[in-house]
C-alpha cells in the first residue's frame, strides 16, 4: 500500500494529528508519500486548484490511497479515472454549528463545499462520535461511509512532573495558576472565561495563564468590556499572562504545574488540550458540549452553561478550593488519558484505509 498524504495547513490539532500519523504509518511499513505543491498551501487553493491537479499530483500511478488530513481537502470532482481512493479527515464543522463565530468564506466552505467533498470521498475520518452526529444530521451523510478514530496523547512526552521550576522562571509563571490552551477564536469563549475570572480573581491566589495565539488587544477589550472600576481592570490586567506559542516541550510542565486548565469552549470536534491536561495530572474544568465528555468522561468538572460567567466562575472557586475533588481529577484524568493512544489510532486508520482499498 502506498498512501499519500495531503498534509494540513494550519497548525492545530490536524498538525498534531499529522505528525503522528506519518511516522506511525511508516512504522507499520505503510509506505507513504507526503505531497507537497503551491496548489495545496492554503485551504481554498487546495480546494479549487488542487481538485484541478490531483492527477497531475500522484501522476506515477503508484499511489493507492490520497488522505487528506484537516477538513477541506481536494476532492471536489469526481475523478472517475483516478486510481486512487480518497480519504477525507473532517475535525468539525464549527462554522455550521456556530455560525455566528465565522465569516462567510468559511460558512459558504463549510455549508456548501465540504458536504461535496464528502461525497466525492470513498471515506470520511472523524475525530469523534459527535462529530460523526454532526455530518449526519447537517449533512445528511450515510453512516456507512463514516468511522470515528479518535486522537490519542503520546503519553511517554505528556506525563506529570515534579520538576517545574525552571519553566517556571523562563516564562515567568507564578506558582499557583489558572492555565487555558488553544486561540482566540469566538467559539473557544475567552470573554466569558475572562468576564469569570474578573469576578473572583479578589478571592483566589491563582493568575490566568493563557497559552496560544491570542490577541493581547483582544483580552484588553474583554476586560475593557466589563463594569468594573479602572483600578480592577488595571489589576487583572497584571494577573493574566499571555505567552503566545511555548515551546512544544515545556508544554507537559506548564501542565503538570497548573492548579487546573480550564477550557470553555462552545464546540470542539474533539479536545485535545483537556486530554493533554489530564495525561500531565491537571485537573480539568471543561464545557459539557459536543464532543468535550466523550474525551474527559467521568474525570472532568463540567461547567452547564459555557456562555454564563458564572457557571464558570462557581467551577474555578470549586477547583481551587476543594483538594480532594482536585485529587479526584487527577486519579480519574490519568486513566482517561491512557485510553486514547496514537498507537490505536494509527493502527485504526490503516484498518480503514484497507476497508476500501
Amino acid at each position: 500500500m502506498r498512501v499519500a498524504i495531503i498534509p494540513p495547513t494550519g497548525q492545530t490539532g490536524e498538525w498534531t494529528l499529522n505528525r503522528h500519523l506519518i511516522p506511525g504509518l511508516r512504522a507499520q511499513d505503510v509506505d507513504v508519500k507526503v505531497l507537497h505543491h503551491f496548489a495545496l498551501n492554503r485551504p481554498n487553493t487546495k480546494v479549487f486548484l488542487g481538485s484541478l491537479l490531483l492527477k497531475r499530483l500522484i501522476k506515477d500511478g503508484s499511489v493507492s490511497l490520497i488522505h487528506n488530513v484537516d477538513n477541506l481537502g481536494p476532492f471536489l470532482f469526481r475523478h472517475r479515472n483516478l486510481p486512487a481512493k480518497k480519504v477525507l479527515t473532517v475535525h468539525d464543522i464549527a462554522p455550521v454549528m456556530l455560525p455566528q463565530a465565522y465569516n462567510r468564506i468559511l460558512r459558504f466552505d463549510f455549508t456548501t463545499v465540504l458536504p461535496k467533498l464528502i461525497e466525492n470521498t470513498d471515506l470520511t475520518i472523524v475525530d469523534s462520535y459527535s462529530t460523526m452526529t454532526d455530518l449526519i444530521a447537517k449533512f445528511g451523510v450515510h453512516k456507512d461511509k463514516l468511522i470515528v478514530i479518535h486522537l490519542g496523547v503520546d503519553t511517554s512526552f505528556f506525563h506529570p512532573y515534579n520538576d517545574h521550576g525552571q519553566d517556571m522562571r523562563k516564562y515567568g509563571l507564578r506558582p499557583r495558576f489558572l492555565l487555558y490552551v488553544g486561540n482566540d477564536r469566538a467559539r473557544k469563549n475567552l470573554k466569558t472565561l475572562i468576564r469569570a475570572y474578573m469576578s473572583v480573581f479578589h478571592e483566589i491566589p491563582d493568575d490566568l495563564v493563557l497559552i496560544g495565539p491570542i490577541s493581547k488587544n483582544k483580552i484588553r477589550a474583554y476586560i475593557d468590556s466589563n463594569g468594573f472600576p479602572s483600578h480592577v481592570k488595571k489589576e487583572v490586567q497584571r494577573r493574566i499572562t499571555l505567552l503566545g506559542y511555548v515551546a512544544y516541550e515545556d508544554l507537559p510542565r506548564i501542565y503538570s504545574a497548573a492548579t487546573a486548565l480550564i477550557f470553555p469552549s462552545l464546540y470542539e470536534g474533539f479536545g485535545l488540550p483537556p486530554l493533554e491536561a489530564m495525561a500531565c495530572n491537571a485537573p480539568v474544568v471543561l464545557s459539557d458540549n459536543s464532543s468535550l465528555r466523550e474525551v474527559a468522561g467521568d474525570a472532568g468538572l463540567y461547567i452547564n452553561d459555557p456562555l454564563n460567567s458564572e457557571d464558570i466562575s462557581g467551577n474555578i472557586l470549586e477547583i481551587i478550593n476543594n483538594e480532594s475533588l482536585r485529587e479526584s481529577l487527577r486519579s480519574k484524568g490519568s486513566k482517561q488519558a491512557h485510553k486514547f493512544s496514537w498507537e490505536t489510532a494509527v493502527q485504526k486508520t490503516i484498518n480503514a484505509y484497507d476497508s476500501i482499498l
